[in-house]
This record gives structure tokens, C-alpha cells and sequence, in this order.
């Protein structure tokens, strides 16, 4: 019998180290979870900072800063123009008032109502094209209507 007591107090001890070991795995893993929330809490905080610096600052940063400032400024204006390029090529236009998208040539803003800078009148329109007699627009094959001005064509 000695020898069946023996046994069942190693499993005993194996099974309490084992679940010993389970519960510092999970505690380890809630302190890391904890960890990387505040690490994210503090990029998070870095990012605003950085904001709001350039926002205050960015005419005239410290010159140890101006590397990054100019930096920032480049990208945006970059995003800026990667923007206007896809606009382009979705073949829509912002708003300036409220920044909704429209289709090009748009009179009107479909969110807010504004009136939008007319599209430049199409100056050098060869002949054979046929044109709206009220705005200059070409007009597309077989239109009854102008798309630029709503004019009946005739």
C-alpha cells in the first residue's frame, strides 16, 4: 500500500506545481496585456504631443525639432496631393465648405447646399464638337439636356 500512497502523493504534487505554474502563466499574461496597453497609452500620448506641438509651434519650432516638423509638413503635403489624385480618378470633387464628395463639374453641394466655383469654360472646342449655346460645355452625342447648365439643347 506504501508504494500506492507513494504515487498518489506525486500526482498530488505535480498536479498542485502544474497548476501553480498555470496560474503564473496567466498572471503573466494579464501583467503583459497591462504592459502593452500603457505602452500604447504612451505612443498614443507621444502622437498627440507631436500634434499639437506642430499645431502651436510649427512656424517656428525649436531647432532641434525643425527636422521633424519639415518632416511632417512634407507628408502632408504629400497625403494632400495623393488625395487629389484619387479624387481624379474616382472623378469627384470636395466640397470647400463642407468636404463632400461630388461629381466633377457638380454646380451645387449635395450635403450642404453650397454653390461651387464653376468648372472652367471649355475655350478651344473643336468644331466638329457640338457645345451648349448658354455655357460652352460639350455636349455628349444625342444629349437633349446640358450636363454643365441644364439648358435644353437644340
Amino acid at each position: 500500500m506504501a508504494f500506492f500512497e507513494d504515487i498518489g502523493k506525486k500526482v498530488t504534487q505535480t498536479s498542485q506545481g502544474a497548476i501553480k505554474k498555470t496560474k503564473a502563466m496567466a498572471e503573466s499574461a494579464k501583467i503583459n496585456t497591462q504592459i502593452s496597453a500603457e505602452n500604447k497609452n504612451i505612443w498614443d500620448n507621444y502622437t498627440k504631443l507631436g500634434e499639437r506641438y506642430v499645431e502651436l509651434f510649427g512656424e517656428a519650432p525649436d531647432e532641434n525639432l525643425t527636422e521633424y516638423v519639415s518632416a511632417v509638413r512634407e507628408a502632408k503635403l504629400k497625403i494632400e496631393e495623393y488625395e487629389e489624385q484619387l479624387l481624379k480618378l474616382k472623378g469627384v470633387e470636395r466640397c470647400p465648405n463642407y468636404g463632400a464628395e461630388m461629381k466633377d463639374g457638380a454646380l451645387f453641394c449635395t450635403a450642404c447646399g453650397t454653390k461651387l466655383p464653376e468648372p472652367p469654360v471649355e475655350e478651344d472646342i473643336p468644331a466638329e464638337v457640338n457645345a451648349c449655346e448658354n455655357c460652352g460645355k460639350p455636349l455628349g452625342e444625342g444629349a437633349l439636356f446640358c450636363s454643365g447648365c441644364g439648358q435644353k439643347v437644340e
